[in-house]
């Protein structure tokens, strides 16, 4: 299955930045494939840099879903083609705001220590 969603991923990522012309999408990561052993769906988690349009970009691709699931069709040979939903990914986002409150942590350390 790791076989099949890195190729599912690097498919889609090729077909995102090839065939959709949607400027507003912007800049799109597919982070992780997740796909069910049976192959009847793969979750495809995507980050953005723009953090204020993951409800306008999920909408596009659900709308481009069956084009780019053909497209995907005729690059990967699978006995079951699986169905494909769009999850934002806000791990990243999760993460930078950790690591900001932990410097916030770090910060007030330092300035207590020096007092």
């Amino acid at each position: 299955m790791e076989k099949v969603n890195s190729e599912i991923q690097k498919q889609l990522m090729d077909i995102i930045l090839k065939e959709i012309d949607d400027p507003s999408v912007g800049v799109l990561s597919i982070t992780r494939v997740e796909t069910t052993s049976d192959l009847k769906e793969s979750k495809i988690y995507f980050s953005l840099l723009d953090e204020t349009k993951y409800d306008k970009v999920g909408d596009i691709l659900k709308a481009m879903n069956a084009f780019m699931r053909m497209l995907l069709g005729k690059r990967i040979r699978l006995k079951i083609l699986p169905e494909l939903k769009f999850i934002p990914d806000t791990s990243i986002k999760y993460s930078v705001d950790m690591y900001k409150k932990i410097e916030e942590v770090r910060k007030d350390d330092r300035e207590r220590e020096s007092k």
